[in-house]
C-alpha cells in the first residue's frame, strides 16, 4: 500500500502527464523518460510477486538512470 506521500507523488505525476499527453515528442525526451520510470518503479512497489517485483523495478531503474545521463549530457553541452 502506497503512503500518503507516495500516493501524492502518483497524483502529481499524472496530473503532469495530463497536462503534457497532446505534445507529439512527449515519452521520447529524457525528462518524460524518467518521469515513466520513476511512475512505473513506484507502482511496482506494490506488486506482491517479489521477483516480479524486483526484475520490474530494476528495469525502471535502468531507464531512469540513462534518462539522467542523457540529460546530464544534454545540459553540459
Amino acid at each position: 500500500m502506497l503512503t500518503k506521500e507516495g500516493f501524492d507523488f502518483i497524483l502529481r505525476l499524472t496530473d503532469y502527464f495530463h497536462g503534457h499527453w497532446e505534445d507529439p515528442e512527449w515519452g521520447r525526451r529524457s525528462m518524460s523518460q524518467a518521469l515513466v520510470g520513476l511512475a512505473i518503479h513506484t507502482l511496482a512497489a506494490g506488486v506482491t510477486d517479489e521477483n516480479a517485483r524486483v526484475a520490474v523495478q530494476h528495469a525502471a531503474e535502468k531507464v531512469v538512470g540513462k534518462s539522467a545521463q542523457q540529460m546530464v549530457g544534454t545540459a553540459a553541452r
